[in-house]
């Protein structure tokens, strides 16, 4: 019995996003049992059909890479748009609103400090 081709796969990360990377590609080998190719025509097609499955193992490589990367990204632009749509203008408005409250409690502080030391100052007297 032949050996079978192998394909091994390489993964990396780019981006945030693991996805695989490389293939690495051994042939299949005929066994010392197995009949030659009869004729020329049939030794090429054999050669050709070793090629595309290189080829293919590695274009499965690159374009699982590319959707994977391609959805995370698509992923990253929803997410920033739900920031720049909601998530932002509703903390500024939040923002406002607790330095308006700060603000106007320093002040009420502020005059009850001035009321404070003006009774303080008349019971002086």
């Amino acid at each position: 019995m032949a050996d079978w081709a192998k394909v091994t796969v390489e993964w990396t990360t780019s981006m945030g996003v693991r996805h695989p990377s490389h293939v690495s590609w051994t042939p299949a080998k005929r066994s010392p049992a197995e009949p030659t190719p009869r004729n020329t025509a049939l030794a090429h097609a054999e050669a050709s059909y070793r090629e595309a499955a290189r080829a293919a193992a590695e274009f499965a490589v690159a374009s699982t890479a590319v959707r994977m990367i391609a959805a995370e990204a698509h992923g990253t632009r929803q997410r920033a748009r739900a920031l720049r749509r909601h998530w932002i203008p509703r903390l500024t408005q939040e923002l406002a609103a607790m330095e308006l409250s700060l603000e106007q409690s320093e002040h009420e502080d502020s005059i009850r400090r001035r009321w404070a030391t003006g009774a303080r100052v008349r019971r002086l007297r």
